[in-house]
């Protein structure tokens, strides 16, 4: 057995004991980092608002750095991990390792974890606007690393590429817009 099967084995084990816990953090934190993501975004440009929040202008700023800030970078990571998943289906720990698969997930491919993509993605997102929750973000996602791996339904390697690629994609979309000019800031 490689250290990747003895790893989510070991998490399985404790998890099955715990399942009302795993179930919470290997799924539902992604709600909460959603949720901390959107509000801090909002709370952001409403302090900085020069203007009556509901302004044509405040509006047009609020949509342009939601989707510069958040949306674009996030939303081009999740697309580039489905590719991925669909190109490499590698067989989740639940098929390949016989341990159990308690959130009743699909039987699709693993590598990367969209879930880490997603939320590693968005933390380094909120980083850039506010340090603190943008940190508790990252925290969550890597919390739910460890869930979903103690689910049975990733290999610390999907959570590793999944980690690596919530990190990168948002990066150079930011050397992008540098490259074109185009500021993230207001």
């Amino acid at each position: 057995m490689n250290w990747e099967s003895s790893l989510v084995h070991n998490l399985n084990t404790w998890g099955v004991s715990h399942q009302s816990l795993v179930k919470l953090i290997a799924n539902d934190f992604v709600y909460i980092a959603i949720a901390l993501g959107i509000i801090t975004f909002l709370y952001d440009q409403i302090r900085y608002s020069t203007k009556p929040f509901l302004s044509p202008l405040n509006i047009r700023v609020l949509i342009t750095d939601g989707l510069l800030n958040l949306a674009f970078p996030v939303g081009l990571a999740t697309i580039v991990s489905e590719i991925i998943s669909k190109s490499v289906n590698r067989a989740r720990p639940f098929i390949s390792d016989g341990v159990k698969n308690f959130l009743n997930h699909a039987n699709d491919g693993g590598m990367p974890s969209h879930h880490m993509v997603f939320t590693i993605a968005l933390a380094y997102c909120v980083i850039g606007f506010h340090r603190n929750i943008g940190i508790i973000i990252l925290a969550l996602a890597l919390i739910s690393g460890v869930g979903r791996m103690a689910a049975g339904i990733h290999y610390p390697t999907d959570i590793i590429v999944g980690i690596a690629l919530g990190l990168l994609i948002p990066y150079l979309f930011g050397k992008f817009l540098t490259a074109l000019k185009i500021s993230r800031k207001r």
